[in-house]
């Protein structure tokens, strides 16, 4: 089993994620790129032992306080000042993207939102998948074999467990094109099944 706490790349995405982040997007980031399932205590924990914080305690309801305005109804005059601004039924907000729009998240990567009302994929995820017709589970990654995360061309998209994923990293076995980079990731598939095999895994 990894342990997430101790892998250098785990460990500095989370002290660039954290800032201005919620746990539960927190939680959702890291199992999209790592396939790992965080609890809220662990998330704590390593706030405190790298002294990183979110910044959003503040602004959120904590679980199960009620709102102050519960159950009270808006007088006449508060209804026409904020009027102006309600949502009404049907309305989108301005930022609202629709399915099959496409950004460019904090590390660089593509994602793709692919359901209402705000669920986002990374794209290269999305794009292998369509190629190979295959459903990827939580324990495989995509890589891309030159290094460009912008190069979503299908010879460019290569598989790897999580933990073929951690010594593709740990050992720095990226290529600088498609052939180089193959020859790197296949390297890091042998040296994890390696590694299993001295273990007697």
């Amino acid at each position: 089993m990894i342990k997430w706490s101790k892998e250098p790349e785990m460990v500095k995405f989370l002290i660039e994620y954290i800032p201005g982040h919620q746990e539960s997007e927190i939680r959702s980031a890291f199992l999209e790129r790592f396939g790992i399932t965080l609890t809220e205590a662990q998330i704590g924990n390593f706030k405190h032992k790298y002294g990183v914080k979110s910044g959003t305690h503040g602004g959120r309801f904590e679980k199960g306080q009620p709102a102050f305005n519960k159950g009270k109804k808006m007088t006449p005059e508060q209804y026409k000042r904020c009027s102006g601004t309600m949502f009404r039924k049907g309305h989108s907000p301005q930022n609202h993207r629709e399915v099959g729009s496409e950004r460019i998240n904090v590390d660089g990567y593509i994602e793709i939102k692919v359901e209402e009302p705000n669920k986002w994929r990374l794209k290269q995820r999305v794009m292998y998948e369509k190629y190979h017709n295959v459903k990827l589970t939580r324990n495989e990654a995509i890589v891309f074999l030159d290094g460009n995360k912008l190069n979503l061309a299908e010879d460019n998209l290569f598989c790897l467990t999580r933990a073929e994923l951690v010594r593709y990293n740990q050992n720095k076995l990226r290529g600088e094109d498609s052939e180089t980079g193959l020859g790197a990731a296949l390297l890091a598939k042998l040296s994890t099944r390696l590694r299993r095999s001295i273990k007697g895994e």
